[in-house]
C-alpha cells in the first residue's frame, strides 16, 4: 500500500506544476483582455497593447465605421472606444480608450516560435467571456496577399470560435505571440504574428489625419452612377464632437464623398487608405455629391496624436 501511494504521488507533480503555471498565466493576462462590443452585441476580443489605452483587435471586428464601440474589462468597467487606425489587408485595427490603470500584455518574439511549441488563446467565443484554450503551433506560413504584400501567419490547433477574433495567442511565458484572426480549414486556427503587428505599428506616423465624421458605404443615385461610371460612394452620417468643437462646417450630414485628394472613394476602406497617405495635410480637396449636385470643396482635416 505504501509503495502504491508513493508511486501515485510521484506521477502527479508535472501535471500539477503545469496546471498552476497555466492558472497564473491566465490571471496575469485577464485584466489586459477585453470584450469588444458593437451595436450592443459582443463582436470579438481585443488586447491592451499599451497602457495609454491602445487596444489591438482585428479589422473585421470593428469594420463598421458608423457603429459605436464599447470595450468590457474583467474588472467590470465598460469604456467607449474609437478606431484610430486600421489595416484591412492585414486584418488589424487599433482602438483607443480613456481609462486609468490599464494593464498591457508584453509582446513576445513570434519570429522565434517553433513547430510544436505550446500556445494558449483567451477570448470570448460565442459570447462566453474569458475562455482559455490550448494547443501547439502546427505551422508558420507565408501568404501573398497582393503583389506588394506578403505576410506570415501562425497555424495551430488552438480551439477558436466566433468571438475569439482579435484576442491574443500567448506563449508559455504569457507573452503575446499572435493576434487570433480566423479558423483556417478544418481545425487549424490562424493568428497574425506579433512581430508583424509590431512592424505595422512602428511604421505608422506619430500623428494621423482624420475628418472627425462617421461614414458608411452607400449606393449612388442613378444620375451620379451614370455620370461617374461607378456604383458607390461614402456618405457622411454623423459629425463628431471634435469636428464641431473646431467649428469645421465644410461637411454636412448627407454629403456623399466621391473623390478625396484626387482618388476615388468607393467604400470606407478606400477613404481610410487615402487619409492614411495624406501626410498630416491640413486640408483635402474633395468631390462631393450634395443635394443631387456634384461640387468640389476644400475640407479641413483634424491632425491628432495616435
Amino acid at each position: 500500500m505504501t509503495q502504491t501511494t508513493a508511486s501515485s504521488a510521484s506521477s502527479f507533480p508535472l501535471p500539477d506544476v503545469f496546471s498552476v503555471a497555466l492558472i497564473e498565466t491566465f490571471e496575469r493576462a485577464q485584466p489586459s483582455i477585453v470584450q469588444i462590443r458593437t451595436a450592443g452585441h459582443g463582436a470579438g476580443t481585443g488586447v491592451v497593447w499599451h497602457p495609454d489605452g491602445r487596444i489591438i483587435t482585428n479589422h473585421h471586428v470593428v469594420a463598421r465605421d458608423s457603429a459605436p464601440i464599447q470595450v468590457l474589462f474583467s474588472d467590470g468597467r465598460t469604456l467607449e472606444a474609437k478606431v484610430v487606425d486600421r489595416n484591412p489587408r492585414l486584418d488589424l485595427a487599433i482602438l483607443k480608450v480613456k481609462g486609468d490603470n490599464l494593464q498591457a500584455l508584453p509582446a513576445g518574439d513570434s519570429s522565434q516560435l517553433r513547430i510544436g511549441e505550446l500556445v494558449f488563446a483567451i477570448g470570448h467565443p460565442w459570447g462566453q467571456r474569458w475562455v482559455v484554450t490550448a494547443g501547439i503551433v502546427s505551422a508558420i506560413s507565408s501568404v501573398k496577399l497582393a503583389d506588394d504584400l506578403t505576410t506570415q501567419y501562425i497555424k495551430s490547433d488552438v480551439r477558436l470560435a466566433p468571438g475569439n477574433s482579435g484576442g491574443p495567442l500567448l506563449n508559455a511565458d504569457g507573452n503575446i505571440v499572435g493576434i487570433n484572426a480566423m479558423i483556417f480549414g478544418g481545425d487549424l486556427s490562424v493568428a497574425i504574428p506579433s512581430h508583424v503587428v509590431s512592424k505595422w505599428l512602428a511604421g505608422l506616423p506619430r500623428y494621423r489625419v482624420t475628418l472627425g465624421i462617421e461614414i458608411q458605404t452607400v449606393a449612388l443615385p442613378d444620375n451620379a452612377r451614370q455620370l461617374l461610371k461607378r456604383e458607390s460612394g461614402v456618405r457622411v452620417v454623423g459629425i463628431r464632437p471634435d469636428r464641431k468643437a473646431n467649428n469645421l462646417n465644410d461637411l454636412l450630414i448627407g454629403d456623399i464623398l466621391l473623390d478625396v485628394a484626387g482618388k476615388p472613394v468607393k467604400e470606407t476602406a478606400s477613404l481610410l487608405s487615402v487619409l492614411a497617405q495624406s501626410e498630416e495635410r491640413k486640408s483635402l480637396s474633395m468631390t462631393i455629391l450634395r443635394d443631387d449636385k456634384i461640387v468640389t470643396v476644400d475640407v479641413a482635416t483634424l491632425i491628432v496624436e495616435r
